[in-house]
C-alpha cells in the first residue's frame, strides 16, 4: 500500500477552497484519511482534525509524519460506522471513493444519521464518490492506466453482480519485478439513494457537484461531490 500510496496526488488547493466555502475553522473529522495528507493541509490551515481508516498501515504512516508542531492532530485505526466516539465536528469528510466500501445500504444509510448526529449546528458533510449512476448505465469503467516512474497501477469492474461491484487493481513494480492483484466490493451507490438518504436523515440543504469549482452534477462526471448541510 506504501507504493500505491505514491502514484496519487491530492489536489489540495482547489479542495481546500472547496471545503472553506462550508466551513472555515474548526474540528474536522476525515473518514477514510489514508495517510493523512488532508488533514495535515488542513492543519495548517488552522483547523483541528482527526483522520480515521481502517488501514492500519496508512494509519501507521500518519501518526510517523507528526511533528512536535503538530501535535494537534490525531489519527486512530478505526470503523468510519463509529464516528460518534469522537465527539463533534464543524465538518465531517468522505473522500476517495471510501463510501461505497460500506457492507450494505442500511450501513451507508446508518453511517449519515451517525454523521448527522455528530455535527455541530451549522455543521457540513463533504463526501466524493464515483458517479455510479452512469457506470451502470453503461455498464463499462474506463480507469486510467497510472504510471510513476516504475510504478504501473490498473483498476476494473467485473459486473456480473449488480448490487455490489468487483473492483479489480493490479498492481506492477517495473524496477522489482514484482506484480500484485487484489480485489474488493463496492456499492454502486446511486444519486437519488444518497439525496434522499441524507433529506431522511435531518440535512436541510444538499449540493452535488461535477468539481471543486462548484459545477452543478448532470450525472456525465467521472466522480460527484456532496456537500451536505445541516
Amino acid at each position: 500500500m506504501q507504493k500505491i500510496t505514491r502514484i496519487f496526488f491530492l489536489s489540495k488547493k482547489k479542495k481546500v477552497d472547496f471545503i472553506k466555502t462550508f466551513c472555515k475553522e474548526g474540528k474536522i473529522l476525515d473518514a477514510g484519511c489514508a495517510t493523512g495528507e488532508l488533514c495535515f493541509t488542513l492543519l495548517n490551515e488552522g483547523f483541528t482534525p482527526i483522520g480515521i481508516d481502517l488501514n492500519t498501515k496508512m494509519i501507521s504512516i500518519a501518526q510517523n509524519k507528526i511533528s512536535p508542531a503538530a501535535s494537534n492532530i490525531r489519527f486512530e485505526v478505526e470503523d468510519m460506522l463509529n464516528i460518534v466516539k469522537f465527539g463533534q465536528f464543524n465538518a465531517v469528510f468522505c473522500f476517495g471513493n471510501t463510501l461505497p466500501h460500506l457492507k450494505n445500504r442500511d450501513e451507508v444509510f446508518l453511517f449519515f444519521s451517525h454523521i448527522y448526529k455528530s455535527l455541530l449546528e451549522d455543521g457540513v458533510f463533504i463526501f466524493q464518490i464515483l458517479n455510479y449512476d452512469k457506470i451502470i448505465s453503461e455498464q463499462k469503467m474506463n480507469f486510467k492506466i497510472i504510471e510513476n516512474g516504475n510504478l504501473i497501477f490498473k483498476r476494473s469492474y467485473d459486473f456480473a453482480e449488480q448490487e455490489r461491484l468487483k473492483f479489480i487493481i493490479n498492481f506492477t513494480d517495473k524496477k522489482n519485478n514484482e506484480s500484485l492483484s487484489d480485489h474488493t466490493f463496492l456499492l454502486p451507490l446511486k444519486q437519488e439513494f444518497l439525496k434522499e438518504s441524507l433529506k431522511k436523515v435531518g440535512f436541510k440543504k444538499i449540493g452535488c457537484y461535477s468539481d471543486y469549482n462548484f459545477t452543478p452534477s448532470d450525472l456525465t462526471e467521472y466522480s460527484t461531490i456532496y456537500a451536505a448541510e445541516k
